[in-house]
């Protein structure tokens, strides 16, 4: 059975960490170790962190950081489990999920990433509303275009998250979903598995940085979509100018990476960003998929109708 590795990067969450912490410790699974790194806390957390120090599979840290990323890379770099996931001290873990996940290793011990099920709740009502999950596609290529990672309940084998390299510090809201698009160019979908079961849940609230800052996830998106189609020599379109000005990124491709699909499936990704906004550029992204993916579908067709098929 692996041992796992989990941890929370926090900073003033006096509020609700203690309920993340309890989700982690509560697991009936024995072999655990839990770090939290807090970035310097004033509102109570550091006085709530040291009310655990008596469990010995709990550590924490208070010291200043670069962000989340930057704090949970230190969780990877201290790690000693075989498995590795952080929690962020706004969410927690569901009852049971690391024996699950644990299990789900010990039978397919070939699998890198074994996701389940988050249910989302608004705070202050714990009653889950809406339940997601990690949304794969047929091929890696279209997976990505999909755009959409669901981290609390997906667990990385921690060999495969250091050989990506950990976390992109330089971002601080499409970290994970970042990470998931190196994987998914490296090593393809073939090692992942999909649990039925809720591992995990997570809060929606007026404080969380989904809530304040959801233009900053966008630029980050454009971010990693700029540099992996750098990456696979995509032609000048593909390319964004504004991220082209950022730290730049680096990506490793499979030798089985499909260029033409992917960029076909991009380009369909942009067909659907713009058909409301933009329906003239919308256009000139719908004949680039025909261009560099050919090929006749339900909605090409759905889509050439609306926009009045022309050149």
């Amino acid at each position: 059975m692996p041992r796992f590795t989990l941890v929370t990067p926090t900073l003033n969450q006096a509020g609700t960490i203690r309920q993340t912490i309890e989700s982690v410790l509560g697991q009936d699974y024995p072999d655990i170790e839990y770090w939290v790194f807090d970035a310097g806390s004033s509102d109570g957390t550091q006085a709530i962190l040291k009310s655990y120090e008596s469990d010995p599979r709990f550590h924490w840290r208070s010291e200043a950081d670069k962000g989340q990323s930057d704090a949970i890379n230190k969780g990877l770099a201290l790690a000693t489990g075989d498995v590795f996931n952080w929690i962020n001290s706004d969410d927690y873990l569901a009852p049971g999920a690391v024996r699950k996940v644990a299990e789900a290793f010990r039978k397919n011990p070939q699998w890198d990433i074994i996701s389940g099920v988050t249910g989302e709740f608004r705070d202050p009502d714990p009653q889950a509303y809406n339940y997601i999950r990690l949304q794969m596609r047929s091929s890696a290529e279209e997976t990505i275009t999909v755009g959409v990672f669901c981290q609390p309940s997906t667990f990385w084998r921690t060999e495969i998250f250091r050989a990506l390299g950990g976390l992109d510090a330089s971002l601080h809201f499409g970290m994970d979903w970042c990470l998931w698009v190196k994987y998914l160019a490296r090593y393809g979908q073939e090692k992942v598995l999909l649990l039925p079961e809720t591992l995990a849940y997570y809060r929606h609230h007026a404080e969380a940085k989904t809530s304040k800052s959801s233009g900053r996830f966008y630029e980050d998106t454009d971010r990693i979509f700029h540099f992996l189609n750098a990456a696979v020599d995509a032609p000048q379109e593909f390319l964004n100018e504004r991220a082209a000005q950022t730290a730049p990124m680096s990506f490793v491709l499979s030798p089985d990476f499909d260029r033409s699909l992917y960029l076909g499936r991009y380009a369909e990704r942009m067909v659907r960003t713009y058909r409301k906004k933009d329906p003239a550029l919308a256009r000139e992204w719908l004949y680039r998929a025909f261009r560099y993916k050919p090929g006749v579908t339900w909605w090409r067709v759905k889509m050439a109708v609306r926009f009045g098929w022309r050149k």
